[in-house]
This record gives C-alpha cells, sequence and structure tokens, in this order.
C-alpha cells in the first residue's frame, strides 16, 4: 500500500550512448523522477560505461570487457513551498542563457557534489542563492538574480570559491556582492573577526537576453578580477584584468534556426593566485580542463566561435554546426603560469593549439522513444561518431 503512490508517480527514462573517436565509448544510463506529491519530487541519475579512462579496480576482469565504471551524477529531493523551490541532495547543475556558460556548467558528465539551493520567485523576477561542496577543502557558492520583463531579461550572478570551511551561511545569505563580503574578514584592520585564512576567490558578472519574436541575443560577463587602478588611471600598482565574455544569438525563420555564439576567457582567469591558496575554479586537480572546469569550459586564456544551422522537418531534427577553438596555456593551479604577475592584461598567450571541428547530427522523437546519430570531423582527432538511444517508460 506505501510502495502504490511511488509506482503512480514514478517516471524512468533509459538512455544508451555509443560513440567512436580513436576508440569507442559507451554509457548506459537510467534517469528517474518519483513524485512524492503534487510539490515535490525524489530525482536520481545513474549509468555505467566503459572508455573514458575510468576503471573500477573491484569489477571482475570478464566483466570489464563491456563496463569498466559506474557513476552517480545526480541524487536529489527537490520542491517547493509557497514563492520558495528548494533542491538539496547530490547536484550537476548549469546556468546561463548560452550554448556555453560562463558561471556554472556540468561540466563534471560524471561526478555530482552535495548541495543545496533555494530559489525565491515572485511576479517577473527570481533570486536563488545555491551552494555546493567540491572536495574536503573547498566548497562553492553561486547567487543570481533574475528580472524578465518579457521581451527583456537582466540578471546579475556572483560566485565564490573558498576554503577550509564546509559552508559559509554569508555567501549563501547576505545579499551584496561575493567580493564585498570577503573583504569583511580579509580588510578591516581592528575588527576581532579579522581572519586572513578566509581569503577566496569572488567573481561578479551577469547577463542580458533580448526576444524579438523569431529569435533571441544575449551577451553573459564574468570578472574574476579587474585593475581600478587601470580603469581609474591612478596609482601605481596594476594587476591583469581577468574576464570571460560571452556573447550568441538564433534567428528562426519556418524550418530553418540559424545560431552562433563567440566566447572567450583572458589569460590568468579562474586561476589560483598563490601557490598555498587552492581556490582556482575547478571541480578536480586533475584531467582535461573541460571535464573539470566549474564554469566556462574552456578556461582561461581561450577563445570559442561557433556556427550552426537547423532544420526541423517533422519526426527529425537535422543540425549542422562549426566550432572553432583556440587557446593557449592553461595551468588553474599555477599562479601566473609560473612567471612574475604582469601589470597589463593578456589574450591568448603562450603555445597556442588550435581546433576546427565540423559536426552533422540527425535526431528524431517518437513520444516514448529518442535516437540521435552524429557524425564529426576535428583538425585534431579525425573523424568521429556516435549514436544515442532513449526510451521513456
Amino acid at each position: 500500500m506505501i510502495a502504490l503512490p511511488v509506482l503512480i508517480f514514478a517516471s524512468t527514462n533509459v538512455s544508451l550512448d555509443l560513440s567512436y573517436e580513436n576508440g569507442f565509448k559507451w554509457t548506459g544510463e537510467l534517469s528517474e523522477s518519483v513524485w512524492l506529491d503534487e510539490d515535490w519530487q525524489f530525482n536520481c541519475r545513474a549509468g555505467v560505461g566503459k572508455g573514458f579512462g575510468i576503471v573500477h579496480t573491484g569489477i571482475i576482469d570478464e566483466l570489464k570487457k563491456l563496463v569498466e565504471f559506474y557513476y552517480i551524477p545526480e541524487a536529489n529531493l527537490s520542491g517547493k513551498v509557497g514563492p520558495f523551490k528548494l533542491k538539496a541532495g547530490i547536484l550537476n547543475e548549469e546556468r546561463g542563457p548560452g550554448i556555453d556558460k560562463l558561471f556554472l556548467d556540468n561540466n563534471s558528465r560524471f561526478y555530482g557534489f552535495p548541495g543545496f539551493s533555494l530559489n525565491y520567485s515572485r511576479n517577473n523576477w527570481h533570486v536563488e542563492s545555491l551552494w555546493l561542496r567540491i572536495n574536503d577543502e573547498k566548497s562553492f557558492n553561486y547567487r543570481t538574480v533574475v528580472f524578465d520583463l518579457g521581451f527583456l531579461k537582466i540578471a546579475y550572478e556572483d560566485a565564490v570559491v573558498y576554503l577550509n570551511e564546509v559552508f559559509n551561511p554569508y555567501y549563501f545569505f547576505v545579499p551584496i556582492p561575493t567580493i564585498a563580503i570577503q573583504e569583511i574578514w580579509l580588510s578591516q584592520e581592528g575588527a576581532p573577526w579579522k581572519d586572513e585564512s578566509k581569503n577566496a576567490n569572488a567573481l561578479m558578472g551577469g547577463w542580458i537576453e533580448f526576444n524579438f519574436g523569431a529569435g533571441r541575443v544575449y551577451f553573459e560577463a564574468l570578472i574574476d578580477d579587474m585593475s581600478l587602478n587601470r580603469l581609474l588611471g591612478t596609482g601605481s600598482y596594476l594587476n591583469p584584468d581577468k574576464v570571460a565574455l560571452l556573447l550568441g544569438g538564433e534567428y528562426r525563420t519556418g524550418a530553418w534556426k540559424i545560431y552562433g555564439e563567440v566566447s572567450g576567457a583572458s589569460a590568468y582567469t579562474f586561476e589560483r593566485t598563490q601557490e598555498n591558496l587552492p581556490y582556482e575554479y575547478t571541480y578536480f586537480d586533475t584531467g582535461k580542463i573541460e571535464e573539470r572546469m566549474i564554469g566556462y569550459k574552456y578556461g582561461e586564456n581561450s577563445f570559442s566561435l561557433k556556427l550552426g544551422v537547423r532544420r526541423f522537418s517533422g519526426w527529425c531534427t537535422l543540425d549542422l554546426m562549426y566550432h572553432y577553438l583556440v587557446y593557449g596555456d592553461r595551468t588553474p593551479e599555477t599562479p601566473w603560469h609560473g612567471k612574475e604577475m604582469p601589470p597589463d592584461t593578456k589574450w591568448l598567450i603562450g603555445d597556442l593549439t588550435k581546433e576546427h571541428t565540423l559536426k552533422v547530427s540527425a535526431e528524431s522523437d517518437f513520444g516514448e522513444y529518442g535516437g540521435k546519430v552524429e557524425v564529426w570531423w576535428s583538425s585534431l582527432e579525425g573523424i568521429g561518431a556516435g549514436v544515442f538511444l532513449s526510451f521513456k517508460m
């Protein structure tokens, strides 16, 4: 009798993702949402995979021929109480208006983080505060206020990575920029609460989106650090500006949609600034940059251009996308790329790597069944292909 409501309100999705690029990779995933009542639900996503360089040492050799590891990126409870929405558990989140995100992206595909979020909505605006525990020494907070005027959306965003604390309520509740909150402990001489161990990496910015019926244009900016002396033309101390910018848009006419996005980050953005302060803007210390950034996928010292066209034709959607990526030295754990701090802002420095990618895909959805086929060419990795299948129960 107790399990009956769970069976009635449970929604399950099974998916299989198979790809080839310098070797075969595959994942099988189960996603489930269980409605506990009309306002609360339990969400969980788990899977198994092979070919990603992750091997569970406890899996027997015979089974490793098919499966090398398992993962659980999401398991959380979400719901609402009046104008408040809450979410708590293992989270894997993203925020932002574009294809890529500057402040928060779910680049950690196979791993979620303990955390919770609180969202308050009222009429045409909402505010959200999110906390994640990244690892044993690093925690993360993200906050945003979004005003929705219909044709125009305007958002303020800030974030902070801090050390030696599991949860800091000031970063979650106090409604002033995280950069100013940090100064409470660092810059108030004579205060009995002064504590230089609370040094943190605080960022601020926001985004704006303009909708015009057949399409939209959006812009997002992130400021990691900025030289006020340079901006005001005063003082002798100069440090490099550390910023990330993103501009994109899309336009639909009939069965066609054209879209594009350009983004990039200056050198040293998201890096730690001192060897003994590991507050770089990353989920993990090792692995590909694209798989461990908390925010902007391509990290510091990079530039990305994406252009695409999509054709909607009944049961099938066709997509053609070109991606140009260039990046220089990217060393989140090494301040100033192992050199002295320069006085001016740097873009695309060090040994540059350039990659051109062309991808063609076809996607279809038949209610309970869905599928997608992709073929791509990369100037660095060569030809690849992938097949994605899903089934809803």
